[in-house]
């Protein structure tokens, strides 16, 4: 047997036999930290399937490119988001394995990862946005490697990355909303923005919205998957945090708008006939004839109205929802509500993108005071 899986308080591990040592003692390897027994299974059958082919190295000599290999299959792959995964592979494959990957892991010092971030400031004149994510994806794969007991600890804790730059943050106002109703009323992702700016749901939980999850009786909406495009393949699937499936409360307008929309698709259906494409019935968001309406055509859509009417600012779609929270906490609304209903993991996430929010609706209280008082 090549190995096991232990759990360990509320976390999955695993044991792997690699071998003998020299006196013949049985060799094990344990990896930990599986939040559930599916993906510890996962792990271990793309390790045994390593050692079967040869593939499995001993962190005396293992290079920082035998490891992320290994990371990406035993961690990354059964983990994260398709979408993520695919951004977390081509950043080891374009950068890390071609200027570190040579490096033994138990070697690899602060000193060199510094110098490779200054090297892709000054060389290749990456911005410092992008090498803050390159400095995070490293220090976390390291941290499975101080996991795995590869090395005793992560030499990233030592470096000094630049800091991420923020996004600027856009909202419409209330008149910018009532201006983009009207705009945005004959046009084929009219649903998609409403959805968006009366819910704060993200574009891809929009798209991924089936009739079975809106319940018009109590008005209300559950979020409980999302949809991406990944290498040419549409994925749909459960959200990547528990807090972000989540029952959202409809304000009226919308639940008229999604029977609306529901009573269209179904005389739609009828006009087509054997020509609908069932491949996504019961979804919400798809075309007349039955086709899927996908968030990259909703997003690049959204785009070029915005281009063609001077009136409305430009702002990405996911601005939308920053606009519907933005509007949430100017009408007293409880940080805490608004947290859930956006699906955020933790609070302080909310209050961290508001937080400028917060500070204008606390002098406008402080004027109020003041105006009380005297």
């Amino acid at each position: 047997m090549r190995g096991h899986i232990r759990k360990r308080g509320s976390t999955y591990s695993i044991v792997v036999d690699i071998g003998r040592d020299e006196n013949g003692k049985r060799k094990q390897k344990w990896y930990s930290g599986f939040k559930t027994k599916k993906e510890a299974e996962k792990a271990l059958a793309d390790i045994i399937a390593k050692i079967e082919k040869g593939e499995y190295f001993e962190p005396a000599n293992m290079t920082l490119s035998q490891f992320l290999d290994e990371w990406l299959d035993v961690y990354c792959r059964p983990k994260l988001a398709p979408k993520t995964y695919k951004s977390y592979s081509e950043i080891v494959r374009l950068y890390f394995k071609p200027i570190l990957g040579h490096i033994e892991l138990t070697k690899l010092n602060p000193a060199v990862i510094q110098r490779y971030y200054n090297m892709l400031k000054e060389e290749k004149q990456l911005s410092d946005t992008t090498i803050n994510y390159h400095h995070r994806l490293l220090r976390n794969a390291l941290k499975h490697a101080v996991k795995w007991q590869y090395i005793s600890k992560n030499p990233c804790d030592a470096v000094d990355a630049p800091k991420k730059r923020k996004v600027e943050m856009k909202v419409w106002s209330r008149e910018d909303i009532k201006k983009a109703e009207k705009i945005f009323s004959n046009t084929p992702i009219f649903i998609h923005v409403m959805l968006a700016i009366y819910t704060g749901m993200r574009l891809g939980e929009i798209c991924a919205l089936r009739w079975e999850d809106i319940n018009f009786k109590d008005g209300t909406c559950v979020v409980r998957r999302t949809v991406q495009r990944v290498n040419k393949e549409l994925i749909i699937k459960e959200p990547k945090t528990e807090s972000s499936i989540r029952v959202v409360a409809l304000p009226q307008n919308i639940i008229e708008l999604l029977k609306l929309e529901k009573k269209k698709q179904a005389e739609t259906r009828m006009l087509f006939g054997s020509k609908y494409d069932t491949n996504y019935d019961g979804f919400i968001s798809v075309w007349e004839d039955g086709r899927f309406k996908e968030p990259d055509y909703v997003s690049k859509k959204f785009h070029k109205i915005l281009a063609t009417t001077p009136e409305l600012p430009m702002i990405r779609f996911h601005d939308l929802r920053h606009t519907h929270a933005t509007l949430m906490l100017a009408s007293g609304v409880q940080m805490k509500v608004i947290s859930e209903r956006l699906g955020h993991s933790q609070i302080g996430i909310t209050m961290d993108l508001y937080s400028h929010v917060s500070i204008d609706l606390q002098k406008e209280a402080i004027k109020k005071l003041e105006t009380l008082l005297q």
